[in-house]
């Protein structure tokens, strides 16, 4: 995993990372429902959210799965994970950087994190859904190689919103 001497890619293990886990799930899903209340006007309760994806943990687990926290300069700074949602197919979810610590390059270390451990289990394809509104998002994953493609029936995003959602995937090319 890339490193640095101000970054560091962890690997969730202790119940201390967990912590660190939900404490920036529920900043995202904050930051996701004020997002929502501006541009679609619907809104969302962030607490249900947080303890349906804390009791879904266990997806991102090794040895299909991978949580991963940035560290930035002994500071958690932000998430990524990785799930299994097909044979050979990971989805990336939940990527998010603390806003004092964007434009720092951690989430792309996340990113190229993520997509080595993808290539590492197995997967050819790694997928993820991204909000219309996420710009700096998309760019990041366009810079990356991801290329966008039509709705996935394994996402999360329910049926009414896909036609305004951004789904991306990557390929990996065969040894």
């Amino acid at each position: 995993m890339e490193e640095s001497n101000l970054l560091k890619i962890i690997q969730v293990e202790t119940d201390e990372h967990k912590t660190y886990v939900q404490e920036l799930f529920c900043e995202y899903l904050n930051w996701a429902n004020l997002m929502f209340q501006r541009q679609f006007n619907i809104s969302f309760d962030v607490n249900a959210f947080l303890e349906q994806d804390m009791a879904k943990l266990q997806q991102f687990a090794p040895p299909e799965g991978r949580v991963l926290l940035g560290e930035y300069e002994t500071k958690i700074a932000g998430c990524g994970c990785l799930r299994k949602i097909g044979e050979d197919v990971g989805e990336v979810k939940r990527m998010y950087v603390k806003p004092e610590f964007r434009r720092k390059g951690i989430g792309k270390s996340l990113l190229q994190a993520i997509i080595y451990e993808d290539h590492q289990i197995g997967y050819a394809i790694i997928r993820l859904d991204t909000a219309p509104f996420a710009k700096e998002a998309q760019a990041l994953y366009r810079s990356l190689g991801f290329q966008e493609i039509s709705p996935y029936a394994e996402s999360e995003i329910p049926e009414k919103y896909r036609s305004s959602w951004i789904f991306m995937e990557l390929f990996f090319k065969p040894n």
